[in-house]
């Protein structure tokens, strides 16, 4: 069953167009598939709090690939990536790691 198949019983349905790499993060294949894994879905995270991290004025260092890592920045911190220039400004973060109260 996908979304879609819910909306002929919705009273009404509303759509909005979003920038994939900020909102959407599928899980349809397991671990080991092409696209759509858990693992792709972590890894689209990670980037999308690390651009939240370097937007903020922080740094990141890393001893693996960084396309492989990123930062975790929790949502008691930010849920969308705002307020975390107190935080981050200035500071250096070396991936993987998490951003937490």
């Amino acid at each position: 069953m996908f979304v879609f198949d819910a909306f002929p019983y919705a009273p009404s349905t509303a759509l909005f167009e979003v920038l994939r790499e900020e909102e959407f993060a599928p899980v349809k294949n397991a671990n080991g598939s092409n696209f759509d894994t858990p693992d792709s879905a972590r890894l689209l995270v990670l980037r999308l709090h690390t651009r939240w991290v370097v937007a903020a004025g922080g740094f990141l260092t890393h001893s693996v690939p960084l396309y492989a890592t990123g930062v975790e920045v929790s949502p008691l911190c930010s849920y969308s990536g705002e307020n975390l220039e107190a935080i981050c400004r200035g500071r250096t973060f070396h991936a993987p790691c998490e951003i937490s109260f």
